[in-house]
């Protein structure tokens, strides 16, 4: 999810050049007969012509400081549409130098320090511009941005605090803040932030976009349809919604209905980097590794610095079993996203595969520290902690992640499983569980109220997807009940049909070569 950005600066300093126009008006003839300055300044007419226009300009003595100043920020906004980078900030910074109040100079030399990847400068530049107006909101939400493409959500979240207060009605902020809430796992401010862009502006089909993929990170997958549903009611061509409509379908393992979205997304915009991504995570999904490599390469090749992808793709070098590039594809996430708690989480996982186990917990330890508001970091722990750990520290990270999502059933069922190994009662008669769906059957079967044969015939479904993943894990769980009566001979096969049939990114398919390898039948 991207924030939303805004106008190029070059239309605000078409605003201030055309006001300028008017002063010149009154000023020497020469000047006002000279349209040199206007031409400079036109995003209408072709860069190299601007960029020949404007220089005519800085070669004339008789050019005022101001006009040179504005020359200058001109020509660099034609480099910087020719990508010259370099050419356009050696402008912008004889722009300043002429002019220290140049506030637009400031602001386009942060957003081509953002091209060109120096945050830092970026950030000092906006600094600069919000000590010469400190009263305009937008300065505050473009810092923002680049606070929150360094990751560090909660500084971009003041700064967007900021620019409300001094903007109040502006939905752009409202959206922005609530992208961020979410980033930070605070699902209902972010809602509240979303829904208060969305009355702001009911044809906002960003922010509704937004706030159906806050409903889908709830687990509210109809609230999120919807709300998809309505952002493509609204703009056909928003490839972000059905990008963010295959994820759900994808979340809900109706793959090909996932696949369709993304496809749709590509055929709208082909340019667009995240529905490769996600459609690889699909093929991925679905076994198609090769083809799911493919799309992750293409994300990669669009978007160079694309964190996710990188981390998308070390998943599946793991699935099929190339560890050295899952590790190296890891690491290449984390160089482009350092403050990436699922990057280290990934290195954990690899690390598990190459029985590297204080590395992995390590890595484990990284995930947790950097977003201790994350079950599925507490419960990854846990789960390794379950085989190799002390017992007490799993069964406190599995603890800790169901707290944090108490109507989990998978959650609620790894802490019972760690309980009893540890000699405690079960807690699965008392929990707040929905026993009307799966995996409802294997909370009946680890409570002993029904055979593991009712639990495996209850994993039949219709859907051959569903029903492949049910049996999977109702074989893992069925070994893990087995396992607490001591049955360890009746573990083995089972085990060994989840390597066999079970998709590999379930964590029961790591869990069950952790099983194998800690009672000394490493597959």
């Amino acid at each position: 999810m991207m924030l939303h950005r805004y106008g190029r600066l070059t239309k605000v300093a078409q605003c201030y050049l055309a006001c300028l126009a008017v002063l010149l008006a009154f000023g020497p003839p020469v000047m006002a007969a000279d349209n040199r300055l206007h031409n400079c300044g036109d995003d209408e007419l072709d860069a190299s012509k601007r960029i020949v226009v404007c220089t005519s300009l800085l070669e004339d003595k008789a050019v005022s400081v101001n006009d040179q100043a504005l020359a200058h920020f001109n020509r660099a906004n034609a480099l910087d549409g020719s990508g010259e980078y370099d050419r356009a900030i050696a402008d912008l910074d004889q722009a300043i130098a002429l002019d220290p109040n140049h506030i637009l100079a400031f602001r386009r030399r942060a957003e081509i320090w953002m091209k060109k990847g120096d945050k830092a400068r970026a950030i000092a530049d906006y600094d600069q511009a919000i000590r010469l107006d400190p009263k305009d909101a937008s300065i505050y939400r473009d810092r923002a941005d680049v606070w929150a493409s360094k990751m560090f959500y909660k500084r971009a979240i003041a700064e967007y605090d900021q620019a409300i207060s001094l903007d109040p009605k502006n939905a752009v902020g409202y959206n922005n803040r609530g992208l961020l809430w979410s980033y930070i796992d605070d699902a209902d401010r972010a809602l509240a932030d979303l829904s208060q862009a969305i009355t702001l502006n009911p044809h906002y089909a960003e922010a509704v976009t937004n706030r159906g993929r806050v409903w889908s990170y709830k687990g509210e997958y109809d609230l999120a349809l919807a709300d998809y549903d309505y952002a493509i009611a609204i703009n056909p061509g928003y490839v972000q919604a059905y990008d963010s409509r295959g994820l759900v379908w994808a979340s809900r393992h109706k793959y090909d209905d996932a696949i369709s979205d993304y496809n749709l997304a590509i055929a709208i915009d082909a340019g667009y980097a995240g529905a490769y991504r996600n459609r690889a995570a699909a093929w991925s999904d679905k076994g198609k590794y090769d083809t799911a490599i493919a799309d992750y390469d293409q994300a990669i090749f669009l978007n160079p610095e694309d964190a996710a992808a990188y981390l998308g793709r070390c998943y599946v070098w793991l699935y099929m079993a190339k560890n050295n590039r899952a590790i190296n594809d890891c690491t290449q996430a984390l160089h482009y996203a350092p403050n990436y708690p699922s990057a280290y989480e990934a290195l954990g996982i690899a690390s598990m595969y190459k029985t590297d186990y204080v590395e992995a917990f390590a890595n484990f330890n990284e995930a947790v520290r950097r977003n201790p508001k994350f079950a599925g970091f507490y419960q990854s722990r846990g789960i390794a902690g379950f085989y190799f750990g002390p017992a007490a520290k799993a069964q406190a990270d599995l603890e800790k992640s169901a707290q944090m999502q108490p109507q989990d059933a998978y959650s609620a069922i790894w802490v019972d499983l760690a309980r009893r190994r540890n000699g405690q009662s079960s807690i699965l008669r008392v929990a707040k569980l929905d026993m009307t769906k799966w995996p409802a059957p294997l909370v009946r079967m680890l409570l002993g109220d029904q055979a593991p044969e009712v639990t495996l015939k209850a994993a039949d479904d219709p859907d051959a997807t569903i029903r492949n993943e049910q049996v999977c894990e109702a074989n893992f769980y069925t070994a893990e009940f087995q396992r607490l009566q001591h049955r360890d001979d009746e573990t083995l096969p089972l085990y060994r049909l989840v390597l066999s049939d079970c998709p590999k990114h379930f964590i029961e398919y790591l869990a069950a070569i952790n099983a194998l390898r800690s009672m000394g039948k490493a597959p």
